[in-house]
């Protein structure tokens, strides 16, 4: 059964959108005006603009994959739905880190978190490149893997940052906060065209 591509991409943008508000609502005001007080609400914006860049990041990739879908399946529909669960857990663990700035299990679960929405995302990826597949004859081992590759480079990332966060504990915050914002700035500066145009096979 194949579905209306509008009304998925029109779905999809306005939960994306939604979660952006929520994050941005979720930035506590301060009445303490000293430098503590300014200095933890920039705090809370500089988290804020992390969540935000992660859901535009994920907010261009998912617009330039849906260009390459011939068509909506109900298989796509729902490892979107998936996606979009991850996603939308967003706003609550923003908030985690917002009320806990200096421990560290809600910045490791927001990364894991990352990780997660990262996974069923290329979930996505992989079934739309299977339907196009099913058209062709020749399929690219490499662009076939690639999927995987990234997923498996972000997973080795975060243990390497666990590791350097128990050697180095004063740098752990930081680690973990720049961890989300290298690999969005990844996906959008090095694919400066089409970032699935490796991955995925033209329209024909």
């Amino acid at each position: 059964m194949e579905y209306s591509k509008h009304r998925f991409e029109f779905f999809s943008d306005g939960v994306m959108a939604i979660i952006i508000t929520i994050i941005v609502l979720e930035i506590p005001l301060t009445n303490n005006f000293s430098f503590e007080g300014i200095t933890s609400f920039l705090y809370s914006i500089f988290i804020f603009f992390v969540s935000f860049f992660i859901v535009g990041s994920f907010w261009n990739k998912h617009h330039g994959l849906i260009d390459h879908a011939k068509k909506i399946t109900n298989k796509i529909i729902w490892k979107n739905m998936i996606f979009l669960f991850f996603l939308a857990l967003l706003p609550i663990f923003t908030k985690w880190v917002l009320e806990n700035p200096d421990n560290l299990i809600p910045v490791l679960s927001y990364d894991i978190l990352f990780i997660l929405a990262n996974i069923s995302f290329f979930l996505i990826v992989k079934e739309i490149y299977r339907e196009k597949m099913l058209k062709r004859n020749e399929i690219d081992r490499d662009n076939r893997e690639h999927p995987s590759i990234h997923i498996f480079s972000i997973i080795i990332t975060l243990i390497l940052i666990i590791i350097l966060a128990i050697l180095f504990p004063q740098i752990t915050i930081i680690l973990f906060i720049g961890f989300p914002i290298i690999f969005s700035l990844m996906n959008i500066f090095l694919d400066k065209n089409d970032p699935f145009e490796k991955i995925l096979p033209n329209n024909e």
